[in-house]
């Protein structure tokens, strides 16, 4: 009887642990996902509970192509849950796709309820827009290569109705001054399809790259493929007009192309996704490889070489020469002839018309056509380009610099140089694409100069971007039906590797989908930021490199030569900032930013942004130095002229940006005396100079210190000479003279650098400047 009982005892007791344990590997924790979807929906109602999709969850669709839509999400479900669930054609499901010819092209229905899901389109890329809103709305495991244990897949109850605001709503990927491969170029298309983005620029040649064969012209890929490699990985470095050009003997070993089955397989794979594909073949400027290849349809003084860096001249094409259009005739069919897209770019942006002014051919085209000047040489050009492009059925696309001399007359304008071009073009009957580059170009910095990679000429934030009107109010409602769209411009002079590109990318692409596809009147900043959030989850998920600068504190501030006023601010509103002034890391239980605070000491200011105790951007750190010198007085010395530099110790500190009023611009010899209130011990001095070739500001190569008890007799402290301030570049050069111990009443500080602007430069032959902020004594 014990025994019998003690085995019964056992043998439940081995049902209960093997009881548990089924339980604890077959329990999955229940996710659901949010209704936070970017590009914002048209109209949206959320509602209560979710749609669970499982194994057992069965698809009824109508086609092959509908199969096919709907896979891309079947197939990420089984990678991460080892299950699909049923598709097949038929006319009942769990989830349904319906055809409705009352709907828009573009346009979809998502309803999501608890039972069931419904999808109505009238078309393919309807269906695939409504799965690109309901792959948002999983929840954020989804976009992750494994799961770390089995989730159920809950879907928030939602009713979408939703439609594009424009016909175009591209992204242009610049590869001629980085290759990106043909697995990256496929990378783009997927997440230009996540953001419903149906227009693909692809910028296939310029100076210092053509990327595409050319059976007609193989030179082209042979030798205008490749350059010299001086690229720059790192991310505090910018000289893009800095690079050597090539010499003589050197190999070119940077670079690559496309083959035809490649363009081919692109094509097929945008195709897919709802996107199509414009070529841009950039001419008559740019054109620096082509010549390269082919120097007979080059102009007198034509560059030999495959640029390595920027370049502004000698660069163009012959447009005096009937060379130069049976290549461009010959050359541009074979483009269409694998583009099967009705747009065709022919850039005509920055042509430098200097080679054209004294190279015969071009001035006999001039006398022969009977035109007045180059700026209607080019337009000339650009016409015949067109009829080229027109005897094929296509449509003709051009930068706006094509309005030059005359604008042909069926070409569709993309405007960059702001709006002007754009609305010029619209109110002469053309088609308009418009993608100011203070609005659309995101290679461009996209937070404060001192605290991003130093990538981009310029600057445009998130909120900029985001708060783009696409129609200007200038405009009628007639007129206003000629703009085609906008799209987001990736130039990729800085850009040298995939993290770069998906940084100035994200978040700034989904600004300018929502540009795209949702009404304007539709759309809010503090909205946007918020669902923002969850991208970059997903993000996150995907191990996508983003920027996070927009939840990122600004560091202001305003010296009045005896202290310095600190001010903190983020782009995103409703954001705690806390900060630090002991050189610790901001965490939330430091100083809350209330408002403006006063430092009259040294200080490292560090900050970092919070929103629910959670910390989101990164933590922007900036040193402010109060020094002995500061609010002394100071005098410049230069051409027999003197004049005060109160900039000089004022306590303010320049960004990197040359508009930055705090820089105290300099010729390239100067001398400046600084004059302290007492005699006092000093051993160092210290400053910042900037480096903005391109603009002819150099840093100084040669810097003497002089100190004076009287102010009358000097005698040398210190000197140094940096002689790479001579090359180019942006960035900003820190000067630190070690001084002989010494105590003075003035200070005389000498600086020098090279003027004219050395051969082989940008700007040579020019006179240079020097920028300094604040010199600081301690």
């Amino acid at each position: 009887m014990c025994g019998k009982g003690f085995n019964v005892i056992k043998a439940l007791k081995n049902c209960f642990i093997c009881l548990f344990l089924f339980t604890s590997c077959t329990d999955k924790e229940l996710r659901v996902g949010e209704v936070a979807i970017i590009p914002k929906p048209q109209e949206q109602v959320k509602g209560e509970g979710y749609f669970e999709i499982g194994a057992n969850t069965k698809i009824a669709v109508e086609n092959e192509e509908q199969i096919k839509i709907v896979d891309r999400i079947l197939t990420q479900l089984n990678k991460l849950s080892g299950w699909k669930p049923t598709v097949s054609i038929s006319n009942k499901g769990d989830i349904t796709f319906i055809t409705d010819s009352t709907l828009s092209a573009e346009a979809y229905e998502l309803n999501v309820m608890k039972e069931k899901i419904e999808v109505k389109a009238a078309s393919g890329s309807g269906f695939f827009y409504a799965m690109e809103s309901m792959k948002q709305l999983f929840p954020v495991e989804f976009y992750g290569k494994s799961l770390n244990k089995p989730i159920t897949w809950g879907i928030p109850v939602v009713y979408i109705k939703d439609r594009p605001k424009f016909e175009w709503r591209g992204y242009m990927l610049d590869v001629s001054r980085h290759f990106f491969d043909v697995e990256e170029v496929k990378e783009v298309i997927d997440f230009m399809a996540e953001s419903k983005l149906n227009r693909f620029h692809w910028h296939l040649t310029d100076d210092q790259g053509w990327r595409l064969e050319i059976k007609s012209y193989p030179k082209l890929t042979e030798v205008g493929a490749w350059r010299v490699d001086y690229n720059v990985a790192d991310e505090t470095i910018s000289n893009w007009f800095g690079r050597p050009e090539q010499k003589q003997g050197e190999k070119p070993t940077y670079g690559g192309f496309y083959t035809q089955e490649n363009i081919k397989e692109i094509i097929a794979y945008a195709k897919d996704r709802y996107i199509e594909v414009m070529p841009e073949i950039d001419m008559p400027g740019h054109s620096q490889a082509i010549v390269a290849s082919y120097p007979e349809i080059g102009c007198v003084n034509a560059a030999q070489t495959v640029a390595t860096g920027g370049v502004v001249r000698n660069n163009t094409l012959n447009p005096g020469k009937e060379e130069t259009y049976e290549f461009a005739e010959k050359m541009l069919n074979e483009v269409m002839d694998l583009f099967p897209f009705e747009y065709v770019h022919i850039g005509g942006d920055e042509c430098n018309k200097e080679q054209w002014q004294v190279d015969p051919d071009a001035q006999q085209k001039i006398s022969s056509e009977g035109l007045k000047n180059e700026a209607e040489l080019q337009s000339y050009f650009i016409k015949r380009m067109e009829k080229i492009i027109n005897a094929r059925g296509r449509k003709m696309v051009g930068w706006d610099e094509i309005h030059e001399g005359g604008l042909a007359p069926n070409a569709t304008v993309m405007s960059w140089r702001g709006e002007l071009g754009g609305i010029s073009a619209v109110k002469s009957g053309h088609e308009v694409i418009m993608t100011p580059s203070n609005f659309c170009y995101i290679d461009l910095k996209q937070g404060h100069d001192d605290l991003e990679p130093n990538l981009g000429y310029s600057e445009l934030l998130l909120s900029t971007s985001y708060n783009y009107k696409v129609i200007p109010d200038s405009l009628t409602v007639e007129e206003a039906k000629l703009i085609k769209g906008t799209q987001a411009n990736m130039w990729t002079e800085s850009i040298s590797d995939w993290g770069k590109l998906t940084y100035m990318t994200f978040p700034r692409l989904f600004a300018i989908a929502e540009n795209a596809w949702t009404e304007h009147s539709e759309k809010d900043w503090d909205d946007f930021s918020e669902r923002l959030l969850k991208q970059f989850e997903r993000m996150d998920a995907k191990n996508i490199r983003y920027a996070v600068s927009a939840f990122s504190p600004w560091i202001d501030h305003e010296g009045n030569g005896e202290n310095i006023k600190i001010s903190l601010k983020t782009e995103v509103n409703g954001l705690d900032i806390r900060y630090t002034l002991d050189g610790t890391s901001p965490t939330k239980e430091s100083l809350k930013y209330e408002g403006a605070f006063i430092i009259d000491k040294s200080k490292e200011v560090k900050a970092r942004a919070f929103k629910k105790d959670k910390p989101v951007g990164y933590i922007s750190n900036l040193k402010f130095p109060v020094h002995l010198a500061a609010g002394a007085k100071v005098l410049g010395h230069s051409d027999d002229k003197t004049q005060e530099l109160i900039k000089l110790t004022d306590l303010n500190y320049g960004r990197l940006k040359q508009e930055d009023p705090s820089w105290q611009y300099l010729p390239n010899n100067a001398e400046v005396d600084i004059f302290l209130d007492s005699i006092t011990a000093i051993g160092e001095l210290k400053f910042e100079a900037l480096r903005y070739t391109i603009s002819g500001i150099y840093a100084p190569t040669e810097v003497e210190v002089l100190g004076s008890i009287d102010d009358l007799k000097y005698f040398p402290l210190g000197k140094m000479n940096m002689a790479e301030a001579g090359i180019q570049g942006r960035n900003k050069v820190e000067y630190r003279v070690p001084l002989l111990k010494n105590k003075v009443k003035s200070i005389k500080i000498k600086v020098k650098t090279p003027s004219p602007i050395p051969k082989g430069h940008h700007l040579s032959g020019s006179s240079s400047a020097i920028a300094i902020d604040e010199i600081i004594i301690n």
